[in-house]
């Protein structure tokens, strides 16, 4: 089903499709506005992009990237959209598997706040969770996360949407950031 988003502002990420001569244009802009500020060259960064192509198509990653997030400069999120597909019979009622993912969400981050919510494409789950990220060496770094989960209208699959960003104080605007990506999905078959 194709999909439509509006990305928050100051984004800097790329579309992830079938076509790699399309991924690999869509690397090589993104590396063009980014390498230098990362320390590498164009061709580094877009060999680093597109190295990780394989993974997210077979993760069913459709968009992803990072933008500027919260009260201090330098606070920023990365933001991941991927579809899944259900893996045998799709689910009926959309409500009811919106319940399911909660309680299973719940089951898994005992901590999270998840509720249920309606948006414009149809029901969804909502979560907000924090906590730590254990790097090797001993390196711990906080993580504040949104998530939506929202089955979509043609029966066979579910968004994730997932906004992570490591400043406690910018959790807020990650909420709201990714709620305005969550309300914005649509179907991208309007405009045909």
């Amino acid at each position: 089903m194709p999909l439509q988003i509006d990305l928050p502002p100051g984004f800097a990420g790329m579309p992830v499709g079938r076509d790699d001569k399309m991924n690999r244009s869509h690397a090589w802009m993104v590396a063009e506005n980014v390498a230098a500020g990362a320390g590498k060259s164009v061709e580094e960064f877009g060999s680093y992009l597109m190295a990780l192509v394989p993974t997210m198509q077979a993760n069913g990653i459709r968009v992803f990237g990072k933008f500027a997030v919260g009260p201090r400069k330098g606070d920023v999120a990365t933001l991941t959209l991927g579809v899944a597909q259900w893996p045998d019979t799709a689910p009926g009622n959309r409500d009811a598997v919106v319940a399911a993912l909660a309680e299973q969400y719940r089951g898994r981050h005992k901590r999270a706040v998840v509720q249920p919510v309606r948006l414009p494409i149809g029901p969804a789950v909502v979560a907000i969770s924090g906590g730590e990220f254990h790097l090797p060496e001993q390196d711990v770094r906080t993580q504040i996360k949104a998530e939506y989960q929202i089955p979509l209208p043609d029966g066979r699959s579910v968004v994730i949407l997932s906004v992570v960003a490591s400043s406690e104080d910018a959790w807020p605007a990650i909420a709201d950031a990714t709620a305005k990506v969550a309300w914005s999905l649509r179907s991208g078959e309007a405009g045909r």
